[in-house]
């Protein structure tokens, strides 16, 4: 139309796309898309519908429509996208998506001519005074975690100490949950739950005890936030009952042989060993349902390890699935979770980002898909607890999870700079804010500090918010 502006078309990194950009073309991809696979075609003709494929051929280079690509073929770059695709338009969190795919170089057009500033150079994004005032509050709010880690850090342990000897206890036949309840009840007092769940990420736990207690932590805080979203009341009772329902879980495996639940070997599928420990959810039903405990905690008890799919190996007992609690199906979610972010002598643990996008990609076949999309809204894609690189190069802690609208932009506090060098003082950012800056990587933070999980967990207790 006369008058109307085609805007700018410019090429530039994924780390530079801004909200309002259109994208024409991705002009560089990963190595990933050299040898195309059958997950990744069906993402890109579902993604990118209509577009054009530039292949590498044994005659060179050949453009053909994206229907047309198959496994095994090299693709070198994506053109001719439609721009009443989805995908073509930029929003704020598309640059950390596209990232995570593998797209490095895009061919976009601008939109619009750029405003200038007074200075003559291009206008800098800015975020709104809603915007503003919201992360306002996101910075009390990571303040208050923060003020916690300590007390966090002893209850952990104190809690650790305290199933361990319930375990004990119970295997002498003395089961008891009165020091558990005791020791809710100074977490719910104390308002330590959320940074124990950040912690849960941060430190290391044993494959038991301590995993009893960060499964409960993070159970009962994703439970109440998804009671928040769906505008149900979140009552002190129904906070303390999932508490306890998460520390007695895992209460069959009191009756497991010592050797074999603290072993540190891996146990093949069909080994005696193996078999003895799928017991444990039949075992925790009885002893729960003999100490009276109510069919709610039972239920997580000795349902906690079905699947939907219930062909799994790792889906036990065999029950439909229908038999298995709201609550239960998103303990079977944490349970798996804190099972992969927990380091253990016999592997290497996943950092709770990369276990978040691994149970994204169970959804439909081991977890029921609704608790499992609540589960990720509200863990975060990025938890708290994550050391992640920003596009400025510089490595940040995240303190408070994005929105679940904006999942890539949550509020960090930078700890080092891109030269590697620590600062003296945590400089802190809200990517709501900070539109100008995005989240290029998660980074292994106990790699990052040479296997010292003291030092990353030192360096994110240190972290002051003035």
């Amino acid at each position: 139309m006369a008058g109307q502006s085609d805007g700018i078309t410019k090429k530039i990194k994924v780390r530079d796309l801004r909200p309002g950009m259109v994208i024409l073309e991705i002009s560089e991809l990963s190595f990933d898309y050299n040898v195309l696979d059958t997950r990744t075609i069906r993402f890109l003709q579902t993604s990118l519908a209509g577009s054009k494929a530039i292949v590498l051929k044994n005659s060179g280079q050949k453009v053909i429509p994206i229907s047309d690509i198959k496994p095994f073929d090299h693709l070198l770059a994506l053109t001719q996208i439609p721009q009443n695709l989805e995908f073509a338009k930029v929003g704020a969190d598309s640059s950390g998506l596209l990232a995570k795919q593998g797209f490095l170089e895009f061919s976009v057009r601008s939109g619009e001519e750029p405003v200038s500033s007074p200075g003559g150079g291009a206008a800098v994004h800015t975020a709104s005074a809603e915007e503003k005032k919201k992360s306002k509050e996101r910075v009390v709010e990571a303040k208050t975690l923060l003020a916690k880690v300590e007390v966090a850090h002893t209850q952990r342990e104190s809690s650790r100490v305290l199933v361990q000897d319930m375990f004990d206890q119970g295997r002498n036949g003395n089961y008891s949950s009165k020091a558990v309840e005791t020791a809710v009840d100074d977490m719910i007092n104390q308002g330590s739950i959320p940074a124990m769940k950040a912690l849960a990420g941060l430190r290391s736990s044993d494959q038991t005890y301590a995993h009893c207690v960060d499964m409960s932590v993070i159970l009962q805080d994703c439970y109440s936030d998804i009671l928040r979203i769906n505008k149900k009341p979140v009552t002190e009772e129904m906070t303390r009952f999932v508490l306890v329902a998460g520390f007695m879980h895992d209460i069959g495996k009191s009756e497991v042989p010592k050797d074999v639940l603290e072993s540190t070997q891996r146990f093949l599928p069909d080994s005696a060993e193996m078999m003895i420990m799928r017991n444990h959810t039949t075992y925790g039903a009885r002893i729960l349902t003999e100490m009276g405990m109510s069919k709610a905690a039972v239920n997580v008890a000795h349902y906690h390890h079905v699947k939907k799919d219930q062909t799994l190996f790792t889906s036990y007992p065999d029950v439909h699935f229908d038999q298995v609690s709201p609550l239960t199906r998103l303990a079977s979610i944490v349970d798996v979770y804190q099972a992969l972010i927990g380091r253990r002598k016999y592997k290497k643990n996943w950092v709770p980002a990369k276990a978040v996008e691994y149970l994204a990609k169970l959804k439909g076949s081991e977890f029921d898909n609704l608790m499992l999309d609540n589960f990720i809204g509200s863990i975060g894609v990025y938890p708290v607890g994550s050391l992640v690189r920003l596009s400025t190069g510089d490595l940040a802690f995240v303190l408070k999870i994005a929105p679940r609208d904006q999942t890539d932009r949550p509020l960090v506090a930078v700890v080092e700079n891109g030269a590697g060098a620590r600062l003296g003082s945590a400089s802190v950012l809200d990517l709501m804010v900070e539109l100008d800056v995005s989240i290029l990587e998660v980074v292994d933070h106990f790699e990052h500090y040479n296997g010292s999980e003291d030092e990353a967990f030192q360096i994110f207790h240190s972290i002051l918010i003035p």
